[in-house]
This record gives C-alpha cells, sequence and structure tokens, in this order.
C-alpha cells in the first residue's frame, strides 16, 4: 500500500528498506516506524488535524447549525458540525448529525438501482434474495401512473418502493395530507376481509415546520394482535438556491457533485423521512413512550423525496403522453418504507394482499385525496392549509420554486 502513494524515489526507498529488513530484523523495526505512513493513515492524520479548535469558531458553528436545523435544512448544518468535538454539542447537535445519516439512508433506498424481474409468476419470497428489488407491477389510466417494487428480508420485513410523477401544483396538497395526520381515517381505507383497518389516528406533539410525531392502532385479521405504530416524521430541505451550495457556501459549480456535498449529489429535493419509535426512545420529544398496552408494536422507517423528474424515467413518459401533463415540469415523486409486521411465518397470501391491493389502493387514495385537496374538496384539509399557511405551507410553495428553479438552470 505504501507503493501506491510513492513516487519512483519511495519506491526504491520502500525496496531498500525491506531488503534491510531481510538482513536485519532490528534494523526493519526500525525503519518500520519511519516509513511514509499509508493512504488511510494520511486520512486518518488529515482529519486529525482539521478539528476545529478555536472557540469563538465553535460557538459561532453551533449557533449556525441550530438555526438551519430549525429552517429544515439538516445536511446544511451537519456539515457546519464537521470537525467539531461531539464534547461541545448539545442534544439539538447531535440529533442533527443523527437526522442527517437517517436522511442519506432515505436516499440511497430511494435511488438504489432496480435490478430484479416482475412477480408476475407469483413466486414465493422465499426464492428472492432479500437484497433484490422485485417489481410488484405498474397503474395507470387514472390521473397518476405509478411503478411500484418490494423486497423481503430474511427475517420477514417488508420494503416497499413506489414511484410516481406529479404536477408542482400537487406538492402541497400531498404534504398536507401527510401533516394532517388527525385526518387519516377520513381517507385512508378500511377492509373488512381481511380485517385491515385504522382504529386511531392521534397527533402526540408537533415539534418543528413538519417535524411531528404521532400515533396509528390498526386492527389486523384474527387471530393476530392489534398493531400499534408511534410514528416520528421530519423534513428536510435539501435544495440548492442559485448562490449556494446548500451548505452556506458560495458556488458556481452545477455539476453533479453538488460542490463536494457529501449528501447524495447536486440534486436539490425536499425529504420528509418516517421512523418509529419505542420504548428505547422514551424522553424524546418530551413523549413518555411506555410498552403497548394492548397488540404488539411494530417497527416502520422510510420516506418521501420530491426531486425534479428526468426526462427519461419510465412513469414520466407515461405520464407526458396526457396532454394535461408538461413532461419538462414534473416532480419525482418517491415514496420508500420497510415494516416489521412482527410475524414469525410470512403467509404468501398475506404478502399478495398487502402488496397488490391494500397498498395500490392506499397509495392511489392518497393521490386522489390530495387531488381532492387541490380542487377544495377537502374542506377539513383546506381550513388546515389556510390556518398554517403563513408558518408551513407558503414555506413548502416557496421551496418547491427554488427546487425547480435549481433543476432547470443545470
Amino acid at each position: 500500500m505504501t507503493l501506491n502513494v510513492l513516487g519512483d524515489s519511495g519506491v526504491e526507498s520502500s525496496l531498500l528498506q525491506l531488503r534491510i529488513g531481510q538482513q536485519n530484523s532490528d534494523a526493519a523495526d526500525q525503519n518500520e516506524s519511519t516509513m511514509v505512513p499509508t493512504t488511510d493513515a494520511k486520512r486518518e492524520e488529515a482529519e486529525a488535524t482539521t478539528l476545529i479548535t478555536d472557540v469563538n469558531i465553535i460557538s459561532e458553528r453551533l449557533k449556525q447549525a441550530q438555526v438551519l436545523e430549525e429552517e429544515c435544512k439538516i445536511f446544511a448544518a451537519a456539515t457546519l458540525l464537521e470537525g467539531i468535538d461531539p464534547k461541545h454539542f448539545q442534544p439539538v447537535h447531535h440529533g442533527i448529525i443523527n437526522e442527517a445519516e437517517l436522511f442519506r439512508r432515505l436516499l440511497h433506498d430511494s435511488a438504489s438501482l432496480i435490478t430484479a424481474s416482475n412477480d408476475d409468476n407469483n413466486k414465493s419470497n422465499e426464492t428472492n434474495k432479500s437484497d433484490e428489488w422485485i417489481k410488484q407491477g405498474e397503474q395507470h389510466g387514472g390521473r397518476h401512473d405509478f411503478a411500484m417494487y418490494y423486497k423481503v428480508s430474511d427475517t420477514n420485513q417488508i420494503t416497499c418502493r413506489l414511484e410516481t410523477p406529479i404536477e408542482p401544483s400537487l406538492l402541497i396538497p400531498i404534504l398536507a395530507v401527510l401533516n394532517e395526520s388527525e385526518l387519516y381515517k377520513t381517507w385512508i381505507p378500511q377492509y373488512k376481509v381481511p380485517r385491515l383497518e385504522v382504529v386511531k389516528s392521534e397527533k402526540l406533539c408537533q415539534s418543528g415546520r413538519v417535524a411531528q410525531t404521532i400515533l396509528v392502532e390498526t386492527e389486523v385479521p384474527w387471530p393476530i394482535a392489534k398493531r400499534e405504530l408511534i410514528l416520528k416524521a421530519v423534513a428536510c430541505d435539501d435544495i440548492i438556491d442559485s448562490d449556494h451550495n446548500g451548505d452556506g457556501s458560495s458556488s458556481n459549480n452545477n455539476d453533479d457533485n453538488g460542490g463536494g456535498r457529501k449528501d447524495g449529489g447536486g440534486a436539490s429535493r425536499i425529504l420528509v423521512r418516517i421512523q418509529s419509535l419505542d420504548c428505547e426512545d422514551n424522553g424524546e420529544d418530551g413523549l413518555e413512550i411506555l410498552p403497548a398496552k394492548k397488540g404488539v408494536r411494530i417497527k416502520v422507517d422510510g420516506g418521501f423525496v420530491f426531486e425534479k423528474c428526468p426526462i427519461d424515467h419510465p412513469m414520466a413518459k407515461k405520464s407526458s403522453s396526457d396532454d394535461d401533463h408538461d413532461g419538462d415540469n414534473l416532480i419525482l415523486l418517491t415514496f420508500t418504507f420497510s415494516v416489521d409486521p412482527k410475524l414469525s411465518i410470512l403467509p404468501q397470501s398475506f404478502l399478495n394482499f398487502f402488496l397488490r391491493t391494500a397498498m395500490r389502493q392506499i397509495w392511489g387514495m392518497f393521490l386522489h385525496v390530495a387531488e381532492e385537496v387541490g380542487d377544495g374538496k377537502r374542506p377539513a384539509h383546506s381550513e388546515a392549509i389556510e390556518r398554517k399557511r403563513e408558518a408551513l405551507y407558503d414555506w413548502v410553495e416557496e421551496r418547491t420554486n427554488a427546487m425547480l428553479q435549481h433543476s432547470l438552470s443545470k
């Protein structure tokens, strides 16, 4: 490895040291201690030397990171905290680092390549590799086309991914449907056979502009016990403004590397991350999280990514063939989520129902409800939008315009 980082003279020097080592082990030990550091050692040394020690700079960065976190700029806030010893952090700063890592994982899941074939042959999930996406199918004919993919882990964790292009005007209605958790029961489909019903949806706390924690209880087929979910949602403004990289630094670089950003490149996006909470998260956002009194508490994680839709995206091509859609001005909505149903055996019949019926209908209803919200046909949602317009929805509209403007300038 040393030879890869040295010039010609360095190579000769290394070979000489090796010869000396063969002749005299004591001399070799001495020479080994003075050899040129390896690439990994150099990297570690460089990282150590970049540690910020100026208390004034540290204090200012900590303050700026907190301000950025309040503006939902999680990646930008995390960038400011790089090089600062965590001993200087307050809980909010530890939270920023944690959230940034979770958002990076969301971006990875939403962008990973689809390599597997359709499940048209109704293959058992036991025959599929747990790390392969399987295309469940596409849906067309309505106002929105979408594709669905899934995979099942060795522990029966189900991961789904849905992709659909939408008009920019639908973004606020979609976020309203997501954000107004108290209204979930008014639109989520309820199934009697097999039983799958949301019987309770309650907001436990609102901790930020688009940060909230909710409680959802669902009845499932007998003899399976009721499922309970405590779900936290957090937003991230990952939009590159016209004169900045998204981390507070100026940029004249329009390439896909995003001026060196470590959050996934130069794309502009709005992200909403969701993750379940349990007893180990007791005290988060001031919540007391005790064991479930009835039923079983399940684990879920995933989120939504809103970004400029690539013109060559398969669903965009189908959507833009409709005269009502502008293929050059669509937003790609990608929803990914993983759920552990807490079942030792995952019946294929249940998996088929969940994917082919429940998820398709819920996603279709979700988009339909958003359309109705946009058309003013959902008074409760419309009232919520107007009530929170200054604090939330005007911000969404402004940031959506910035995202599209950045995409057009690339």
